[in-house]
């Protein structure tokens, strides 16, 4: 079974927070009641000197969450413009805080930070992001592939769903592959029930905001967390009241 530091994943839904650095420096009762993972959204943050992005990092270590460490490129989301040898760096500065990173499957420096990560012990997770479309069913198997020949442990997809229609297709991606370790988002109105129920058929990770939402559709930490604790007995189980 897949592990995010000491977490198991797929048993269960798995809730993750993502922080930027104001969320880090802002109240955090709600990160620690609702979620299982924090994701640390460095390119979030106010600077990125990586002494800056450490500690940060460190602390977020307070919260006794497994940690994911992410330096999203503009192209794909991000909200900082930052080159190869920045991203690197930062990723370099976090490993020994982090138990996790997640770099993009198009991002030149995807293999090396995937081998990184795992010389180091760390869980590996290669995503795609496409905030105007969901590509074709063939387009999104090639996306899978090609992140699993990088060595990725966990695929992540995340792409606009225009209609109904695209979020059963991204569904069908997940059922087809769910044995392979994979996260599958429908982003947008159409697709915010995805955030919900693709989890219980077997997306591993799903993500709520703390303060402001980092994507289409994505649901407040709390209300998702309500809504897993309505659908999913094993969650329940998981997370008493």
């Amino acid at each position: 079974m897949l592990r995010l530091g000491t977490l198991p994943l797929g048993s269960i839904p798995r809730i993750v927070a993502p922080l930027s650095e104001r969320d880090l420096r802002g109240p955090t009762d709600g990160v620690r009641r609702y979620a299982d993972v924090a994701e640390l959204r460095i390119d979030r943050f106010a600077r990125h000197e990586p002494a800056h992005v450490a500690q940060l990092c460190r602390a977020a270590r307070t919260l006794a969450l497994p940690l994911i460490a992410t330096v999203r490129a503009a192209e794909e989301g991000g909200e900082a413009t930052l080159d190869d040898a920045q991203r690197t760096a930062l990723f370099d500065a976090v490993w020994d805080l982090v138990d996790a990173v997640d770099i993009e499957g198009r991002a030149r420096i995807c293999r090396s930070v995937v081998d990184a990560a795992h010389r180091r012990g760390k869980l590996a997770i290669v995503s795609y992001h496409d905030f105007a479309t969901t590509p074709s069913d063939s387009a999104l198997a090639a996306l899978c592939d090609a992140a699993l020949d990088s060595g990725a442990d966990v695929v992540k997809i995340a792409t606009h769903a225009a209609s109904a229609a695209d979020t059963d297709r991204l569904l069908g991606l997940l059922r087809a592959r769910r044995d392979r370790g994979l996260v599958v988002i429908a982003m947008g109105e159409h697709g915010v029930a995805s955030r919900v129920f693709f989890p219980l058929f077997g997306s591993l990770l799903t993500y709520g905001f703390v303060a402001q939402s980092g994507a289409p559709g994505q649901l407040p930490l709390e209300e998702l967390y309500a809504e897993l604790r309505r659908y999913s007995p094993a969650f329940v189980a998981a997370h008493p009241a």
